[in-house]
C-alpha cells in the first residue's frame, strides 16, 4: 500500500507539470493570436534565433533567447524600442584588441668639410644606422573582422644614427646651376658686334648626366655662355682649349664668363678658373 501510494503521487505530479505547461502554452498561443505576442528573428553570431514573447521589447524578446550583450556591441533597433510582429534584430559583436608594431626610423645624411681632404673628395667617417619606432595600436574588430585602428602612442625604442661623409675643399669646377629648357640650336652663326676678341673669365665642367640648354649631350668643344653677351650657338676659339662653340647656359654664367666641357673630372679640375681671351669664329 505504502509503494502504490507513492506511485500515485508520482503520477499526480507528472500529470500537474504536464497540464500547467499546456495551460502555459495555451496562453500564450492565445496571446499571440489576439496580438498580444510578437514574434522576432534575431541575428548574433553568425547565426539566427527565431522568439515568440509576450513582453513588447527589443531587450525582452533577446533575454528570451538568452543573448547576453557585451559594453561594445551594437544592437539594431535600439534595447528600448518596441517590438513588431515579425521583427529582425541583429547583434553586432565589438571587440577591442591592442596590438604592437615596429616601423623603422631614417637616419639623415650629414657633411662636413674636411680640408685635410683633396677637393672634390669624399669619405666616409660613420656608416647611417635605422632607427627602431614602436606603435601601440588599438584595433576594433566588429563580428571578427577588423574595421577601424587608433594608434595609442608611440615610442622610440632605438634612435637613427647619421650617415656622416666627410669632404674636401670645393674646387670651381662647373656652374653647378639649372639650365632653361628648349633653346635650340641655330644653324646661322652670328657674330659679336664691336669686335671679334674678347676677354673672359672661365671655369670648366664635365657630365653632369644632363642635356644641355640647346637640346644636346655635352663633349669637348661645348661652352656655356651668358647669352645676352655671347648668343647660342656663336663659334669662337679659346686660349689654351680650342674651337668651341656656345650651346650650353648655367645660372652663375653671367656676364663676360664662359664654362668650357670637359670630358673628365681631373681635366676640369686641372683647368680650374682662369682668364682667357677668345676669338669669335662667326
Amino acid at each position: 500500500m505504502k509503494i502504490a501510494g507513492t506511485e500515485d503521487r508520482w503520477w499526480k505530479d507528472k500529470v500537474c507539470r504536464l497540464l500547467l505547461g499546456v495551460h502555459l502554452l495555451s496562453v500564450l498561443f492565445i496571446g499571440y493570436c489576439l496580438g498580444f505576442g510578437k514574434q522576432a528573428v534575431i541575428q548574433v553570431d553568425g547565426r539566427e534565433i527565431t522568439v515568440l514573447t509576450l513582453r513588447g521589447s527589443v531587450a525582452d524578446a533577446l533575454a528570451k533567447a538568452k543573448v547576453t550583450l557585451r559594453r561594445a556591441d551594437i544592437v539594431e533597433p535600439a534595447l528600448n524600442e518596441r517590438l513588431r510582429n515579425g521583427q529582425k534584430i541583429t547583434v553586432v559583436r565589438v571587440e577591442f584588441k591592442e596590438i604592437t608594431t615596429e616601423t623603422p626610423l631614417d637616419y639623415q645624411v650629414v657633411k662636413k668639410l674636411d680640408r685635410k681632404l683633396p677637393p672634390g673628395e669624399q669619405r666616409v667617417v660613420q656608416q647611417g644606422q635605422q632607427g627602431l619606432q614602436r606603435q601601440y595600436i588599438q584595433a576594433t574588430f566588429m563580428d571578427g573582422r577588423e574595421v577601424a585602428r587608433e594608434i595609442l602612442r608611440k615610442e622610440v625604442v632605438r634612435e637613427p644614427q647619421p650617415k656622416i661623409i666627410a669632404y674636401g675643399p670645393e674646387h670651381t669646377v662647373s656652374r653647378g646651376q639649372a639650365r632653361p629648357a628648349g633653346a635650340v640650336l641655330s644653324n646661322h652663326m652670328p657674330t659679336i658686334a664691336g669686335g671679334k676678341v674678347m676677354q673672359v673669365v672661365s671655369t670648366a665642367y664635365t657630365h653632369t648626366g644632363h642635356r644641355t640648354a640647346t637640346g644636346i649631350y655635352p663633349y669637348k668643344g661645348i661652352a656655356a655662355v651668358d647669352p645676352q653677351v655671347i648668343p647660342l650657338g656663336t663659334k669662337f676659339y679659346v686660349e689654351n682649349y680650342g674651337l668651341a662653340i656656345a650651346a650650353d647656359t648655367g645660372g652663375s654664367i653671367k656676364g663676360n664668363r664662359i664654362d668650357v666641357f670637359f670630358d673628365t673630372y681631373s681635366e676640369a679640375i686641372n683647368w680650374g678658373r682662369r682668364t682667357v681671351n677668345i676669338y669669335i669664329v662667326e
